[in-house]
């Protein structure tokens, strides 16, 4: 075993606990896309109600869901990474393949899909205006000015945020190229670490991992920072006993995750990196506390909920924000909703419709990713294990 390690075993009941955490942290993208497109600024209501104020609050998350996104990568890849190597079969074959085929068979018709929306709402006279501005601080640029070959085909390469930008108005693309590179980052560094290796491949190992850091550039790799908290919750344990493992750990763990959310809209640091680095440690503590902890019963409702939104949260997450912002397009015509009873039940509609959309295409996409892996594997030359069903 590495040194300093433990085999991560995850209970049927952390798993569906994380399931409903990746789930969740892709609604609230969603419901934070739909607020912020569709309804007044909090600081222009006419009034503010404690109801109101929750609302706000909690469709303001969206970025910190991505970190939720961060972390929970870093824990699952690193586990299957680490077994991997305690079992000797480990082969950059295998993962990369694994690794891209998860990516690129939701990211390919989600891109697709992007150009679609996109020329729709650029096409049709009443709706290019809304194209042809920049939308917030949500766009670098306009829609119009976004919707380049260039950078379509860099972001198929995942190279958007370094050398292209997001395409067209899919602007939750970002993230996909720090997870991408944090997938190619962390077996370099880990196989440069390992004394099993001769030291002139550590060694070339070590280059390739600084060539990467440089590659992505300081903002990146700052965040591949982030993404280790996940994974050090799978690989290391201090204590042989969890101190962790008393009664309702995972509900204080929860409250106290809910407090940093709270405090990181409501206050957030002047280095939105040390906002997000909060945000990712106390996301942690509860993952660590619901790794750890053997108690409690979870109800079906509950485990089949969790499961149905973690099977298409990824999907989800790609191929919300063109068609929202196609029907936004089509909607406002710069007239924001007042968040009334009426306007609130809209909006409600709108997140569904984006889920029961993002579940049809998922079906096809998110839902074969073991399949699609199998066939990759055996078109590949050399005898190579099937990938797992889920990883």
């Amino acid at each position: 075993m590495l040194p300093g390690t433990k085999r991560t075993r995850l209970t049927e009941r952390a798993s569906v606990h994380l399931d409903m955490a990746r789930g969740l942290a892709a609604v609230a993208v969603l419901a934070g896309h739909v607020r912020g497109f569709f309804f007044v600024p909090y600081h222009e209501l006419a009034r503010h109600s404690i109801g109101l104020s929750a609302l706000y609050a909690a469709t303001a998350l969206g970025h910190q869901a991505v970190i939720v996104f961060f972390v929970l990568s870093g824990f699952f890849i690193v586990s299957s990474i680490v077994d991997s190597i305690e079992k000797n079969r480990w082969s950059w074959k295998v993962y990369l393949t694994n690794r891209i085929v998860r990516l690129s068979l939701v990211l390919i018709p989600a891109l697709v899909l992007c150009w679609v929306a996109d020329q729709i709402g650029m096409t049709v006279k009443s709706t290019a205006p809304f194209y042809e501005h920049q939308l917030l601080s949500s766009f670098s640029a306009s829609i119009a000015q976004l919707e380049t070959a260039r950078n379509f085909f860099g972001n198929l390469f995942y190279l958007q945020s370094i050398l292209v930008q997001s395409f067209g108005s899919d602007a939750p693309l970002w993230s996909l190229s720090y997870e991408f590179w944090y997938y190619i980052l962390f077996p370099l560094v880990l196989c440069a670490l390992l004394r099993r290796s001769r030291a002139s491949t550590r060694l070339v190992f070590a280059g390739l991992a600084v060539a990467v850091v440089w590659f992505v550039g300081a903002t990146i790799a700052a965040y591949f920072l982030i993404w280790l908290i996940g994974g050090a919750i799978a690989v290391s344990s201090f204590f042989k006993s969890s101190p962790v493992r008393f009664a309702k750990a995972n509900a204080f763990a929860l409250a106290l995750f809910a407090f940093v959310l709270g405090f990181s809209v409501k206050y957030p640091l002047h280095s939105p990196f040390g906002t997000d680095a909060i945000v990712a440690i106390g996301f942690a503590f509860w993952t660590y506390c619901t790794v750890e902890v053997r108690e409690g019963e979870l109800t079906a409702i509950y485990a089949k909920v969790a499961r149905l939104l973690a099977g298409f949260s990824y999907t989800l997450y790609l191929t919300h924000l063109p068609l929202v912002l196609l029907l936004c397009a089509f909607v406002i015509h710069g007239r924001l909703w007042s968040p009334d009873a009426l306007h609130i039940c809209y909006g409600a509609a709108i997140v569904i419709a984006a889920m029961v959309i993002a579940y049809g295409i998922a079906q096809l996409t998110e839902a074969r990713t073991a399949q699609a892996r199998n066939v990759v594997l055996k078109l590949l030359p050399g005898k190579v294990q099937s990938a797992p069903a889920k990883s």
